[in-house]
């Protein structure tokens, strides 16, 4: 007989279907419609920093999950909740991605929160820039 406890896949193996996501492990989501679910996240970079996942893998999907947490992160912004926020995706492993399937990162900023400056620049310690012409 069957289990009938959830297993997720492990991380950087491939999903077929946002059941099998490692979310689903983690209890409920924060909210959710019929295309996506807001998880926060398990190792957030800021407070606040939300996963966008859509229910479907298709670009429809994935475009209005991105449209809704832009808005989102622009509506905290303009509210003067944020100043104002990171959003993107890795998509691969060479990008860093772990869970493989869509999510998008919606990370809230403060001015001051990081010493840091430089956003997706950033993304690759010690990055230098060049130019590809």
């Amino acid at each position: 007989m069957q289990s009938e406890k959830f297993t997720p896949k492990n991380i950087r193996t491939p999903i077929d279907s946002y059941e099998e996501s490692t979310w689903i492990a983690n209890g409920k989501p924060a909210w959710e419609n019929d295309r996506y679910a807001v998880w926060h996240d398990k190792f957030p970079v800021t407070s606040g920093h939300t996963l966008w996942i859509p229910k479907i893998n298709a670009v429809g999907h994935i475009r209005e999950t991105y449209g809704d947490a832009f808005k989102y992160g622009q509506d905290k912004v303009d509210r003067g909740e944020w100043d104002g926020f990171n959003i993107g995706q890795n998509i691969g492993i060479a990008a860093g991605q772990t869970i493989l399937w869509p999510h998008i990162h919606l990370i809230p900023r403060i001015n001051g929160d990081s010493k840091e400056l430089g956003g997706i620049r950033r993304a690759i310690p010690d990055g230098k820039h060049w130019t590809a012409y």
